[in-house]
């Protein structure tokens, strides 16, 4: 077996334990009244579906196992993992658009570093719809910021 086989089971592991934890949440009454175990529930059939396919296609299509290479820089892996630390800490403090926002600018300016537009309207495209999504449509509750929203 390929080491993309032994991925694919322990994901699959990882979803059967993301469906039982979520099944102890309540689903809710129908679609339109949704429960808070419902998303972890559904993502997590969606991980064992998916890893189930990747095992599957590990096993029909065998392909030549390439030692790992280790890459040259891993600048793109410490700026995305101090990122998402920076978003979760920032939060409480700077609130969803603004925090969400400058994460994303962060982000697309690292990606297309010779370019201010896509930067500037990603950050803002991304802190709107989450501002929209979760703040006005979902009305989920997040912390306010020193700015109110």
């Amino acid at each position: 077996m390929r080491s993309e086989s032994y991925g694919a089971i322990a994901l699959f592991l990882l979803a059967l334990a993301v469906i039982f934890q979520a099944s102890l949440y309540p689903l809710g009454n129908s679609l339109k009244r949704i429960g808070p175990g419902f998303f972890p529930l559904a993502l997590g059939v969606l991980m064992a579906l998916f890893s189930s396919v990747i095992f599957i296609k590990s096993l029909v299509h065998p392909a030549k196992e390439e030692p790992f290479k280790r890459p040259k820089s891993w600048s793109g892996l410490m700026i995305v993992a101090g990122s998402t630390l920076a978003y979760g800490f920032l939060l409480p403090y700077l609130g969803l658009f603004l925090t969400t926002f400058l994460f994303s600018f962060w982000l697309f300016k690292y990606g297309y570093p010779d370019r201010w537009w896509m930067p500037l309207g990603g950050g803002a495209a991304t802190g709107i719809i989450t501002f929209l999504v979760f703040k006005v449509w979902l009305g989920t509750p997040f912390p306010q910021g020193f700015m109110g929203f």
